[in-house]
């Protein structure tokens, strides 16, 4: 059905309103995201460091009788971290997370940690055991605190055997319009180190033992904050991406409503002549 020449013209306002908040929006995202991914790459040079600590450390250690190494036996039930948003106009980036993840999930049994507002409200809703949550998660300042207390309480569950293993699910940032869904174990440690190759065996005070076990923590906080800051990146990515989008689209939706607003009006100038001309052959 088309619209009148006043619909049209009240239309077209509305979308050039729209656009402006859109492109504002985008604005607004590719300056969180610039801030991303320069907190992200600082950060991963520390990363790579602690990495390589800990394969020092753990070169020599005896993965068959060590339990941060191997799954529990005495129990099939996994926990799963979950990262999504907290705000919305991010696109498809809360839906690709419950996609990926829920074919993954044992709703039986299985528990999860979910972090962001949006994901808690879904897992609730699908009826998922959710045994902690953190509504809001914070833009750029992510706390020690919220990481450590993450950290802490998985590996103590894991060291009570409460979980055969323990995983995060997040966004993995490729580039700033590539992102993807993605798991990583966190314990066990199985596929996550490699050894390296000594010369000479190193001498590690009191013991490799010792060391291993207070690196741990550390460690294990400092991965959860690695792959929430990614979570982040891509997040903002996404927004960015689905703003500019939005933008394009009524960009496009106003061109096509100016062309058929302008063909309605020379149509109406149009027949107003053929009207004048019309009337004045009449009066001759």
């Amino acid at each position: 059905m088309a619209l009148s020449m006043q619909q049209s013209k009240n239309r077209i306002k509305s979308i050039q309103s729209t656009k402006k908040i859109t492109r504002a929006m985008e604005l607004v995202a590719t300056s969180k995201l610039k801030r991303a991914k320069d907190i992200y790459f600082k950060m991963t040079p520390f990363e790579k460091e602690l990495q390589n600590l800990m394969n020092t450390v753990i070169t020599n250690l005896d993965h068959t009788k060590n339990i941060y190494f191997n799954k529990n036996q005495n129990t099939q039930k996994k926990l799963y971290i979950i990262v999504n948003s907290s705000l919305g106009l991010c696109g498809g980036y809360d839906a690709n997370i419950y996609r990926f993840i829920e074919k993954k999930i044992d709703k039986q049994k299985d528990d999860l940690i979910v972090l962001g507002l949006k994901g808690i409200h879904y897992f609730l809703n699908k009826g998922y055991s959710i045994i902690s949550k953190y509504e809001e998660l914070p833009q750029f300042n992510i706390k020690e605190k919220l990481t450590q207390n993450i950290a802490q309480f998985i590996q103590s569950q894991f060291e009570n055997q409460t979980y055969e293993a323990i995983y995060m699910v997040y966004s993995k940032y490729i580039n700033s319009l590539t992102f993807e869904p993605s798991i990583v174990t966190l314990l066990p440690l199985e596929t996550t180190f490699q050894k390296v190759k000594m010369n000479k065996a190193l001498l590690i005070e009191p013991n490799k033992e010792e060391v291993f076990k207070e690196l741990i923590p550390f460690y294990l906080n400092m991965e959860i904050k690695k792959y929430l800051f990614e979570a982040m990146l891509s997040e903002q990515a996404s927004r960015r991406t689905a703003m500019e989008n939005a933008t394009d689209n009524a960009e496009e939706l106003e061109n096509q409503l100016l062309l058929a607003y302008n063909k309605a009006r020379q149509a109406m100038i149009t027949q107003e002549i053929s009207e004048i001309s019309g009337s004045a052959d009449a009066l001759k």
